[in-house]
């Protein structure tokens, strides 16, 4: 089964001065993990729940821009990987979450919690 045809496409961005306050508003009104964030109008990093657990609660400041907790580079694969080969990417880097991209655009993202509904389908 390849990647782009279960990952989730409607993505949410969000410009690099964006507040992490304004950020995780969306987050929470959309009910999503995370967002992309990006620069010049080009895919920059992935702001996550981790990053404002680890990183904005423990040294920052909510009024911030959303950039500078930003986690980068952005962890990136083609539609026509599978779910075996993320689900070995993601496990060996220790991240959540993949970012699709085709022709130099962001086509959607695939997480753990997509995996686990996966999985869920199939006896092991």
């Amino acid at each position: 089964m390849k990647i782009g045809e279960v990952m989730v496409k409607d993505i949410v961005f969000v410009e690099y001065k964006t507040t992490v306050l304004e950020v995780c508003k969306i987050m929470g009104q959309k009910r999503i993990g995370s967002v992309i964030v990006t620069r010049e109008n080009k895919p920059y990093g992935i702001f996550t729940e981790r990053d404002l657990v680890s990183k904005v609660l423990i040294e920052g400041d909510l009024n911030e821009e959303v950039g500078k907790y930003t986690s980068t580079p952005l962890i990136t694969i083609s539609p026509e990987y599978t779910v075996k080969e993320s689900a070995k990417i993601m496990a060996d880097m220790g991240i959540k979450r993949l970012v699709i991209v085709e022709n130099g655009e962001v086509k959607g993202i695939f997480t753990a919690s997509d995996l686990a509904k996966i999985v869920a389908k199939f006896e092991i």
